[in-house]
């Protein structure tokens, strides 16, 4: 049996600067084929979304603040604070992330520039991240 064939899929990757690339590779691909269709349908009156933007829609249970659905709740604990792609498909073309604490709650993030300044990889911001979503408050061990 080779290596790759024991590494087991997953549906928890890490976010990277890769995937951040992919996600802005999608948005653009995206805009230009609706860009020539747009153009074609500008005598049209009826702007009907596609049939698939129409069947996609967030999935209830992989909203921001609430657990992880059963089915995913074994996750590597090294993932723990860390940012990850987001999980839920209605966002794959979206710049945002995900963040899982040890409770296995969601937290989506946006990946665009935090104040202009810091970008998703700044160690400042994941820095950030990591205490909001610790479960234990860090304002009691600062007083």
């Amino acid at each position: 049996m080779e290596p790759d064939d024991m590494i087991e899929w997953t549906p928890f990757r890490l976010f990277t600067r890769e995937s951040l690339f992919n996600i802005e590779r999608r948005i653009a691909e995206e805009e230009a084929a609706k860009a020539p269709t747009e153009s074609d349908d500008e005598d049209d009156d009826l702007d009907e979304p596609s049939q698939h933007e129409e069947n996609l829609r967030p999935n209830p249970k992989l909203e921001a603040s609430r657990k992880l659905p059963p089915s995913l709740e074994d996750y590597p604990p090294e993932f723990v604070g860390k940012p990850l792609e987001d999980l839920d498909e209605y966002y794959h073309n979206q710049k945002t992330f995900v963040v899982l604490n040890k409770d296995k709650l969601i937290f989506r993030f946006s990946a665009t520039n935090a104040i202009f300044l810091l970008s998703p990889f700044n160690p400042i911001r994941r820095v950030a991240i990591y205490i909001l979503v610790h479960p234990y408050p860090f304002c009691s061990v600062l007083s």
